[in-house]
């Protein structure tokens, strides 16, 4: 083994547990499992004391299968009267059953929970899948959520059957992790890791996340607390979910909302007539904001004078109340029409950001 691919295996033990989080189970001794559901066989052969993932794959793939049939089954059969006259009767028939399944079990489906979660950089690669970048592959990033889910029902059965005379999958346990990582189907991307990005970026403490009890309901409700100012301050948005992580994730979600609300309040707070138009430039530059259109044209003559409409326009706000009459100016002169539109504007994005 090389030096690359001792840093590569010793790069996802010092993640471990950030890994085991995301998946929702603690290997604890049985870290060589998970290290075997990240060895990609081009891996396995180039390093002998390591085993591929295939056969955790293999595994994998039938009880993803068998934990989504089972969820469907109590989801929508376990209700009065499943069963009338000796007829089975479900809540949902058989093509709506089907897209509910499809949604969770495809492969697009969980190569994007892997890709969301950003748990394909830890794969571990021959030379050859290196070269090939293989990690871009859809069916490399399903196989690896097959090979994890493998992986867990492995060590599971193993701490299971200490207490059983048989080896018997530990099914809790295997369910409890299908589910915690399709939770991240309902998300575009890992707002967790982007917040934690965003405050670096910023040079702003890391931020605190808080867990409300968990209502009747089931849902779980999450909060977060960032240092601006030399202070902490609630977000008040509280992010919700089915499991604990996607509580997590739409609160780092709505975070991120509120961090970029406070950034452009801090660009154009303070902005003047004079200043207007540059803040808004200032906006656009650092990507907030769209290009701001200033459309100017002469409204009318008053008394020998030409009267100047400007209105300014940014797409990602025109479907808000109160766009039509946001970034308005008239004046005798173009260019105070032009700055009084962009002060108009900037007013209509501060409330809107507040």
């Amino acid at each position: 083994m090389n030096i690359n691919e001792k840093e590569d295996v010793q790069y996802l033990l010092e993640h471990q547990s950030e890994i085991e989080e995301k998946i929702g189970y603690r290997f604890g001794n049985y870290k060589k499992l998970l290290i075997q559901a990240f060895t990609r066989k081009s891996f396995a052969a180039e390093n002998e004391e390591y085993k591929s993932n295939e056969e955790l794959e293999f595994y994998g793939d039938q009880l993803v299968n068998t934990i989504m049939t089972d969820w469907l089954w109590h989801s929508y059969s376990t209700f009065p009267n499943s069963y009338k006259d000796d007829f089975f009767y479900s809540e949902k028939n058989e093509s709506e059953l089907t897209r509910i399944r499809a949604k969770y079990v495809n492969r697009s489906a969980l190569a994007h929970c892997i890709d969301v979660l950003n748990l394909d950089r830890y794969l571990l690669l021959g030379k050859s899948d290196k070269n090939n970048e293989v990690w871009k592959n859809e069916k490399v990033r399903c196989d690896l959520f097959e090979a994890i889910i493998g992986a867990i029902a492995v060590a599971s059965s193993i701490k299971y059957s200490y207490s059983s005379s048989k080896n018997e999958w530990n099914w809790d346990v295997i369910e409890k992790s299908c589910k915690l990582m399709w939770e991240i189907l309902d998300f575009d991307e890992n707002f967790i890791d982007m917040l934690y990005d965003k405050c670096y970026e910023l040079d702003i403490r890391e931020p605190k996340f808080s867990f409300v009890n968990k209502n009747n309901d089931g849902i779980f409700r999450c909060n977060v607390s960032l240092y601006l100012n030399n202070s902490w301050y609630s977000t008040s948005r509280d992010g919700s979910g089915k499991t604990e992580t996607a509580a997590k994730m739409d609160a780092a979600k709505k975070a991120l909302d509120y961090l970029q609300g406070y950034q452009i309040r801090q660009i154009i707070g303070n902005a003047t007539e004079k200043t207007a138009v540059q803040a808004l430039n200032t906006l656009y530059l650092k990507k907030f904001i769209s290009k701001p259109n200033l459309n100017c044209f002469i409204k009318s003559h008053d008394d020998g004078h030409q009267l100047w409409r400007c209105e300014c326009f940014i797409d990602e706000y025109k479907d808000i109340d109160g766009y039509r009459q946001a970034g308005i100016g008239e004046a005798y002169s173009k260019a105070e029409a032009k700055r009084l539109a962009a002060l108009d504007m900037i007013e209509f994005i501060l409330k809107i950001e507040t």
